[in-house]
């Protein structure tokens, strides 16, 4: 039986964005019993151009530890998602009180990001809320003086999001280190919150399906093989034979292959035969993939 590489971290790199994942600065809800006037679209959190966002795959990129796995990091830390001062994204490990996914806080708590009246926002275990996820949400109307967070309960985070008549709602959305983390949709959408560097994600709709070979993913996206089958995924420039660590950091028609520890670049096969076919090396399945392999020495 052929043996399988796996995707580095199976996953898509959050600097380049998968299709519709938000990321403008994330808009604080209202306060309990201030109605959110859907017409005028306080705030915007925005579509991103999938191409667009992040390092563009030609920015360095600093992975210093690893989110999806939560590895890297000392006690008292977590690995999360920042932006680099080039213009590129890449994770180191933040201290904190607590963690809003695996929510470790003491029964009828819950972890949850906090904003102070100085400006500042950290973890911090606090009342737990009663907002379920896709329920409406504002902000918590007994929160001690001095702080501001919402009424979503423990896992979740109050996010706005665009509405059909052109306006904002709230709604209490799943926080996620990984996509295994989310009971429907992919982890891939960011948190930009003001007065922390720390990008959290949460949950958001299914990135856009697609064929690997056909690259039939609407324009500038490209089609790469992900933890779950290929998406589409804003594109990487970094050619096969490059070294990666996630797949889309990689040119369209190859992916980022993981085999010894070291993720590499790869141009794209079809196994166990067929078109396309490496003109060099050895075809070999990626896991999940189906019949999407990647060509090796």
């Amino acid at each position: 039986m052929a043996s399988r590489l796996v995707l580095l971290g199976g996953a898509l790199l959050m600097g380049l964005w998968a299709a519709g994942c938000d990321d403008g600065e994330t808009v604080p809800p209202p306060d309990a019993g201030t109605a959110v006037d859907s017409g005028t679209g306080t705030g915007d959190s925005g579509t991103v151009d999938a191409g667009g966002g992040g390092d563009g795959g030609g920015g360095r990129s600093d992975f210093t530890c690893n989110v999806v796995k939560q590895d890297g990091c000392a006690a008292g830390q977590n690995c999360l998602y920042t932006d680099l001062t080039d213009g590129g994204t890449g994770s180191r490990c933040f201290p904190g009180a607590c963690d809003p996914v695996r929510q470790d806080c003491a029964a009828g708590q819950r972890c949850t990001y906090v904003t102070s009246d100085g400006g500042g926002t950290q973890r911090q275990c606090v009342a737990a809320g009663s907002g379920a996820e896709g329920s409406p949400c504002t902000l918590a109307a007994d929160a001690p003086a001095g702080q501001r967070y919402d009424t979503c309960a423990a896992g979740l985070y109050c996010k706005d999001d665009a509405l059909t008549d052109g306006g904002t709602g709230f709604f209490c959305r799943k926080l996620c280190h990984a996509t295994s983390d989310c009971a429907s949709g992919d982890c891939n959408t960011v948190l930009r919150l003001p007065g922390t560097d720390e990008l959290p994600l949460v949950c958001g709709a299914p990135s856009a399906r697609c064929d690997a070979f056909a690259q039939d993913c609407e324009g500038p996206l490209g089609c790469y093989p992900a933890a779950n089958g290929p998406v589409c995924a804003g594109s990487g420039t970094l050619a096969p034979g490059a070294a990666c660590e996630f797949s889309n950091q990689c040119s369209p028609g190859s992916t980022c292959a993981v085999s010894g520890g070291v993720g590499v670049c790869r141009t794209l096969c079809r196994v166990p035969s067929g078109s396309p076919a490496c003109s060099t090396g050895t075809c070999r399945a990626l896991t999940n993939n189906g019949d999407v392999g990647a060509c090796v020495p």
